[in-house]
């Protein structure tokens, strides 16, 4: 649920911890229409001097008080590939969520191992996720609870780009070994696919602010959505 997408950055002196504020008009990830209401997104990270290996935790909260999740996540690039694990705690439907239980019949966490292959000279991306604990279940036909192990593969390809701005759409998919019901719907299919346009705002000399919108369908779950994000730092 954390992009790390940005345009024209600058080259400063090795900094090991940064934190970021993200003010959204909602929250979409994969496919999902996490909360329709407005948001913030807050991320307080450690990154290695390599800039190889990343480290953090993420926090969003709906400005209506209906959406709040807190996530923690890992991440390791090299060279085209980045490897990444996330904790991921929504707990906005779990009022009476226990931080630290994991127990797939009562946790409001999940964990998701990520994989992106990022292609050289070529603006393509493609990443397979699956989600390896929590509450990412399905029933068995002898009423045993069971995990689900969901995958959620996508590829997303910049169309047009220019000094301060891009283009770009993506697809994404989910499907799972274990159940014909997964996490992200009750059958495979395409669940999430669209555009997103990033570009750079000046506001004054020396100060530019990053934004994007989102436009994202779904047809799984039968809805479209748009989003917008400013990042102001």
């Amino acid at each position: 649920m954390h992009s790390e997408d940005s345009l024209n950055k600058k080259e400063t002196s090795y900094k090991p911890f940064e934190f970021s504020l993200t003010v959204k008009n909602m929250h979409l990830w994969r496919g999902y229409r996490v909360t329709d209401e407005a948001m913030t997104a807050a991320n307080v990270y450690y990154t290695s001097k390599n800039g190889k290996f990343e480290a953090g935790l993420w926090g969003g909260v709906g400005l209506g008080g209906n959406y709040t999740e807190f996530d923690y996540y890992i991440s390791y690039t090299h060279k085209n590939w980045t490897f990444t694990i996330w904790d991921i705690n929504n707990y906005t439907d779990f009022p009476d969520a226990q931080i630290f239980n994991y127990d797939r019949a009562e946790t409001s966490h999940f964990i998701d191992v990520s994989v992106t292959y990022a292609f050289e000279n070529f603006p393509l991306k493609t990443s397979w996720s699956t989600i390896v604990q929590g509450r990412d279940t399905y029933v068995t036909s002898s009423g045993d609870l069971r995990n689900a192990f969901t995958n959620y593969v996508e590829a997303s390809y910049v169309v047009a780009s220019g000094k301060d701005w891009n283009l770009g759409l993506y697809v994404g998919a989910a499907f799972s070994f274990e159940s014909e019901t997964h996490f992200y719907g009750n059958r495979p299919g395409f669940n999430n696919f669209g555009a997103v346009y990033s570009k750079t705002l000046k506001v004054y000399d020396g100060y530019s602010i990053p934004v994007s919108a989102t436009a994202m369908w779904n047809s799984l779950q039968d809805y479209g959505a748009l989003e917008v994000a400013i990042n102001f730092f």
